[in-house]
């Protein structure tokens, strides 16, 4: 087999027709960028299309559901010369939070997805999320034990690797184990691919999500930190919400007993993730937002809230989770939380009004090309954070300046 997917530029690395190669013969290995794509094994390859069938990528396109993105964010799914608005019909949103303090403390928002993790612990199942190892990459994992559950918790701004998750999953599943298994949403719909049937005990949970960076940027920056700090790093926190909520910090803490504390809108690397200066180039043409989530429920901040007119629960800068329920597995997942969890109900439209990136994707920058180019250059991240994320340069301070005075700040 030449190639896998119909357009390369779509491959999201969701790791499925790796995994479900049944003679090995597919590897997800990194470009230039750092961005894992399959890599075929001719020798290995007897051309029995199964990965091909597998791509939930191929699979959208052959259900002709392509999702194009109105200018005013609207999407809708391209079906040859014609086009139909995606069903919403049946979708639920919710606002809540966990009622344990702890939780919600230590969660990047509510604290949701820790009590869907501990309802499934306690039921004797397994729980699968992006977790960093020993050197902070990002790879996905599961545990049995609500001990190791801390590994599981809070954002991640780095593409995870999938590895074997997906096959294990399916183990557990055969087994008659509860899953719940969270991810992107190219994920999900990877792994829903990659089973191939529906499974009564599996609860698939996507996350709203603004796009993957390589992993590669994320290397250079983690070096780039540990010599500007002279030490090894202790722990990472994207999301510390030691100054609130609606003002998250990275939080590094470093071996020596320095620790690095910026807020998030003004730290190098999310500014480079925000920017997408870094992104992975199918997360400009997502085909797995809102309207066409492969999962049971989608986890989001519930940004905005306080803008919907009327008390939302908690609304006291701790965290609140947005729940978008998608099938009857994710009503019940919601509804098992009721005795350890605060949800208000709201109408879809408000939900999802301030959290955009849940339907539709931004466009590719322009300075993305040029980033990638000047790092293939041998560009090491200081340098390259010097030209690209910069906050001090006259025009981002004159862009900040003019968006106090419009009062968007």
């Amino acid at each position: 087999m030449k190639q896998i997917i119909y357009d390369i530029r779509q491959c999201t690395g969701c790791g499925a027709c790796s995994q479900i190669c049944p003679k090995g013969a597919v590897t997800m290995e990194a470009d230039e960028e750092g961005f894992l794509f399959p890599k075929i094994d001719q020798q290995r390859c007897n051309d029995c299309g199964i990965c091909r069938r597998t791509c939930p990528v191929n699979i959208a396109f052959e259900n002709t559901r392509s999702i194009a993105v109105d200018e005013d964010g609207s999407a809708k799914f391209v079906t040859g010369e014609a086009s139909v608005v995606p069903p919403l019909d049946g979708k639920r949103a919710f606002a809540c939070y966990s009622e344990d303090d702890d939780t919600r403390e230590k969660s990047s928002s509510g604290g949701i997805f820790t009590e869907l993790a501990r309802r499934t612990l306690e039921d004797g199942g397994v729980v699968f999320g992006a977790a960093f190892d020993g050197e902070f990459n990002v790879k996905h994992r599961y545990i049995e034990s609500i001990g190791d559950l801390d590994d599981l918790r809070r954002s991640k701004y780095v593409q995870s690797e999938t590895g074997e998750a997906f096959r294990e999953a399916e183990k557990h599943l055969k087994n008659g184990r509860k899953v719940l298994f969270c991810g992107t949403p190219c994920q999900i719909a990877g792994l829903k691919a990659f089973l191939g049937k529906e499974y009564a005990d599996l609860t698939a949970c996507d996350l709203a999500c603004f796009g993957v960076p390589s992993p590669k940027v994320w290397r250079m920056y983690l070096d780039y930190m540990k010599d500007r700090h002279d030490s090894a790093i202790s722990s990472i926190s994207f999301r510390d919400k030691s100054g609130g909520w609606r003002v998250p910090r990275m939080n590094i803490v470093f071996s020596n007993g320095s620790r690095y504390l910026v807020k998030l809108n003004n730290e190098i690397y999310a500014m480079g993730y925000f920017k997408n200066l870094f992104t992975r180039k199918s997360c400009f043409d997502c085909r797995f937002k809102l309207h066409n989530s492969h999962a049971d429920l989608t986890l989001a901040d519930f940004w905005g809230v306080e803008k919907l007119g009327r008390q939302a629960v908690g609304d006291d800068d701790r965290g609140i989770s947005l729940v978008i329920i998608h099938s009857e597995a994710g009503e019940n997942a919601l509804a098992a939380l009721s005795d350890r969890a605060e949800t208000v109900e709201y109408a879809l439209e408000d939900a999802i009004r301030y959290n955009p990136r849940l339907t539709s994707s931004l466009p590719e920058p322009a300075a993305r090309a040029r980033f990638f180019a000047d790092m293939k250059k041998g560009f090491d991240f200081d340098r390259l954070r010097r030209k690209y994320m910069d906050n001090t340069s006259i025009k981002y301070r004159l862009k900040c300046i003019i968006k106090k005075m419009l009062g968007r700040a």
